[in-house]
C-alpha cells in the first residue's frame, strides 16, 4: 500500500473536496483542529488542461497543509492525464479522480457521478490516469444513478483492477443527492468486495457518526465533509471518540468569535479581501446554525468590507439567554 493512502487511513477522519469550500483557510482551520489530511476543493480539469491561472490557484498550498490529496472532476482522458502529470509535479500525495458529484451542471457533461454509467469509459480512465499520475490514485464513488442501477461494485472492481489505491464511496444514489440517509450496507458490502481500501462518505455529523460507521462497515476511514462546515473541531471530537476519549469540545461563545476571526484573517491572508468578503458570507451563517436572529445578523454582515471592519462586527457580536445573537 502506498504511503500517502496509509496516511489516510491512519487518519481515520479526512477533509472531503468540496467545490467552492476546502480552500487554504478553510483546510488550515481544520488542520487546527487535528485533521491529519485533507483535499483540495473539487476542480474541473479543463482549467488546468487550458492553463487557467484561477484554476491553477486552487492547487496552492501552503506550509503545514500537509498531507494533502488533490481532486479533479472530468471526463475526457486526455485532460485526466495531462492533470495526473501536474498533480505530480506539484508534489500532491494523492490524486483523486471524482466519479460521485451529482450537481446537474456536473452530470450533464458527462463528469462526476455521470462516469458511473460507462463502464468501460470509466476503466480507460482510471487505467490511464493511473499509469500517469505516478502518484497514488483514488476514485469518489457513489451508489449508482439510482436504485435500479447500484453498480458501485461494478465500478469498484474496475477501480481496483486498472490500479486504484483506493475507494470512497458516499452511500446514495446520484438521484438521491443528499437526501434521505445514506444506506452504508452499501460500504459495508464494497469493502467486503475488495482488497483495497475502502472509505465511507455520507452523513458523517458527528463523532459518534463516524465511529458507528467505521464499526458497522469495517472501512478504512471516513471523508467529512457537510459535517466539517461551520465545525472544523469536528476532527478533534472524532480523534478523541476513537481513542476512547470524552469527544465533545466545549466551544463557548467567546472561542467561536476567535475561531470566526481567525479564519476570515486567513482567507484575507491567502484568498484577498474580495473573495473572502464572499466566501465567508457562507461561513459565518455555518458557523452560527443554531442561533437565533442569524438573518439580522447576516444582513449586518453586508456592511463589512474589510478585515478591521470584521473584527468591529465581531466584537460588537453577543448572545443572550436562549442563544439569540444580539449587536
Amino acid at each position: 500500500m502506498k504511503n500517502a493512502v496509509k496516511k489516510i487511513i491512519e487518519a481515520k477522519a479526512v477533509l472531503a473536496p468540496m467545490s467552492g469550500i476546502t480552500d487554504i483557510p478553510f483546510r488550515m482551520m481544520a488542520r487546527k483542529f487535528g485533521c491529519k489530511f485533507a483535499f483540495t476543493e473539487m476542480i474541473d480539469v479543463n482549467g488546468i488542461f487550458y492553463k487557467n491561472l484561477k484554476t491553477f490557484k486552487l492547487m496552492d498550498r501552503v506550509p503545514g497543509d500537509t498531507p494533502l490529496g488533490v481532486q479533479f472532476v472530468g471526463q475526457d482522458v486526455e485532460k485526466l492525464v495531462y492533470a495526473a502529470k501536474v498533480s505530480r509535479d506539484k508534489g500532491f500525495s494523492v490524486l483523486d479522480i471524482n466519479a460521485g458529484c451529482p450537481a446537474r451542471k456536473v452530470v450533464k457533461t458527462g463528469k462526476g457521478a455521470a462516469l458511473m454509467q460507462s463502464a468501460d469509459k470509466f476503466g480507460n480512465i482510471m487505467r490511464k490516469v493511473v499509469k500517469a499520475a505516478g502518484i497514488p490514485v483514488t476514485v469518489k464513488i457513489r451508489s449508482g444513478w439510482d436504485d435500479d442501477n447500484l453498480n458501485y461494485v461494478e465500478i469498484g472492481k474496475i477501480a481496483e483492477d486498472a490500479g486504484a489505491s483506493a475507494i470512497c464511496v458516499h452511500a446514495r444514489t446520484k438521484e438521491k443527492m443528499y437526501k434521505g440517509k445514506p444506506d452504508h450496507e452499501v460500504t459495508a458490502n464494497l469493502k467486503k468486495a475488495l482488497k483495497i481500501p475502502v472509505f465511507a462518505s455520507g452523513n458523517i455529523f458527528t463523532a459518534q457518526d463516524a465511529k458507528e460507521v467505521l464499526t458497522h462497515t469495517a472501512s478504512d476511514a471516513v471523508f467529512v465533509a457537510r459535517g466539517a462546515l461551520g465545525r472544523p473541531w469536528i476532527f478533534d471530537e472524532i480523534n478523541k471518540c476513537l481513542n476512547g476519549e470524552d469527544e465533545v469540545c466545549s466551544i463557548e461563545f467567546g472561542d467561536l468569535k476567535g475561531i470566526v476571526k481567525e479564519h476570515f484573517s486567513q482567507s484575507v491572508r491567502y484568498s484577498g479581501g474580495i473573495v473572502t468578503l464572499k466566501r465567508m458570507y457562507k461561513h459565518l451563517a455555518w458557523y452560527l446554525k443554531g442561533y437565533k436572529n442569524l438573518n439580522e445578523v447576516m444582513k449586518e454582515y453586508r456592511n463589512v468590507k474589510d478585515l478591521e471592519s470584521f473584527e468591529m462586527f465581531m466584537e460588537r457580536l453577543y448572545v443572550e439567554e436562549k442563544n439569540h445573537l444580539k449587536f
